[in-house]
């Protein structure tokens, strides 16, 4: 997140704190039991493991000779390895200025990662954050060392943390899916005004934009997450503190007055000048190594962490799979109607099938051969979830595939073991 500066903006409006506090209790929902298990799989380690890669860059400034290509290229690899579509959406600019190292002409470099609907769809769902990062010293002179694990390694990671759970219950989405990184917002916001300036041209319809910025620093048991808000998606934000209640262990926090000045402060802030709705995520407690040469995964609260991709992955799927205000098996089916968790498996997996109509089950796992090393046979299933249990110890390591066949359907997924 760039420098921090106040704005006087005279007469604020505060009726959109009140409407939450009116509206919070009526929010509330509960977890579905199959939704459940998307949400536990989600880890800390696995955030912490990707903050540490963008931290071993020592230096991910925009205007560092070289730029930030490499940074874009381990992110489109991370992506691809979960199925995404991605690309690094590289752009010129020609005598920009900073206001910390003068004037530049540079090339700067974003990633966009997109996962197609399971039926046509033309409206888009992105969940972004940057990842250049900066540091200085007390005088503000620019430092080589700038780890920006924080601000904002914790970003990109849980944008990538949603794209691995989303591979592994190989879930379909109703709308498209893309994953941003946005290069130079640390000098002003420059690689989300260039995506948000190409969607208006393009004509794109943004049903929202999830920001996050610095969400995995949290020194204490007081769990807060702060949404700050932009006029045109009071309702986004809403939501958002519906879902963090709901899914999280995290203290929703709305900031009122001056204190949501902060919003001019990210990517987001571009995408609201474009028209677009979006809710900016940010920690509550602000860091104490924000833009210096400490700001190290050391410091980041795994457990904090996770809880924040929960609440991004409960309104991704809310917005971009099935309204989890209403959701039933029918919704949940439209998402995924074959899951097997955990993938990859160790000792244990399960295969879970939503059924639409009592049917015949028939279910084969084969290796990478063809070979046939489990079968399972079941008659007259009936309507709802079903679950197969399977025993791994015996399973060598390797990819196997399983496929299920019923009387109006067959499907495979793929199930990795690694004991």
């Amino acid at each position: 997140m760039p420098p921090i500066f106040k704005t006087d903006k005279g007469m604020k409006r505060y009726y959109f704190f009140l409407i939450i506090l009116l509206t919070f209790s009526s929010l509330r929902a509960q977890t579905p039991e199959e939704f459940s298990i998307f949400l536990d799989e989600i880890n800390g380690d696995s955030l912490r493991e990707t903050v540490a890669d963008l931290q071993n860059f020592e230096t991910r400034f925009c205007l560092r000779e070289g730029g930030n290509k490499e940074v874009a290229e381990y992110i489109v690899q991370r992506l691809e390895n979960y199925g995404v579509n991605a690309e690094i959406d590289s752009f010129y600019v020609q005598d920009g200025h900073f206001w910390l190292s003068g004037d530049f002409s540079s090339w700067f470099y974003n990633v966009k990662g997109t996962l197609a609907p399971a039926q046509s769809s033309d409206s888009i769902v992105i969940i972004g954050a940057h990842a250049d990062a900066i540091a200085t010293d007390a005088n503000y002179n620019l430092l080589p060392l700038c780890p920006g694990a924080d601000d904002n390694a914790s970003g990109v990671a849980v944008m990538i943390e949603m794209a691995r759970i989303i591979h592994q219950f190989n879930l379909l989405p109703k709308h498209h899916i893309h994953f941003m990184a946005y290069d130079a917002e640390e000098i002003g916001l420059v690689g989300a005004y260039h995506d948000a300036e190409a969607r208006v041209n393009n004509q794109e319809k943004v049903v929202v934009m999830l920001n996050n910025d610095m969400v995995s620093y949290q020194p204490d048991d007081d769990w807060k997450l702060t949404f700050h808000w932009y006029d045109n998606a009071q309702d986004i934000s809403q939501k958002a503190v519906e879902v963090c209640e709901t899914y999280t262990d995290i203290t929703p926090v709305i900031p009122v007055g001056e204190d949501n000045d902060l919003r001019q402060n990210s990517d987001s802030y571009a995408y609201d000048q474009n028209g677009f709705k979006t809710v900016f995520a940010i920690e509550n407690t602000f860091s104490a190594y924000y833009h210096t040469e400490n700001d190290s995964v050391q410091w980041n609260n795994a457990e904090f962490h996770e809880h924040v991709a929960r609440y991004n992955f409960a309104m991704l799927f809310n917005y971009g799979f099935a309204n989890l205000q209403t959701l039933s098996l029918d919704d949940y089916a439209s998402s995924a109607s074959v899951l097997v968790y955990p993938n990859p498996a160790n000792e244990s997996a399960t295969i879970q099938l939503y059924l639409p109509e009592q049917t015949d089950i028939n279910t084969v796992i084969t290796d990478m051969s063809g070979k046939i090393v489990w079968k399972y046979d079941n008659k007259s299933c009936a309507v709802g979830i079903f679950y197969i249990h399977l025993d791994c110890q015996n399973f060598a390591n390797g990819i196997y595939f399983c496929k299920i066949f019923s009387n109006n359907r067959n499907e495979t997924i793929k199930l990795i073991i690694n004991h």
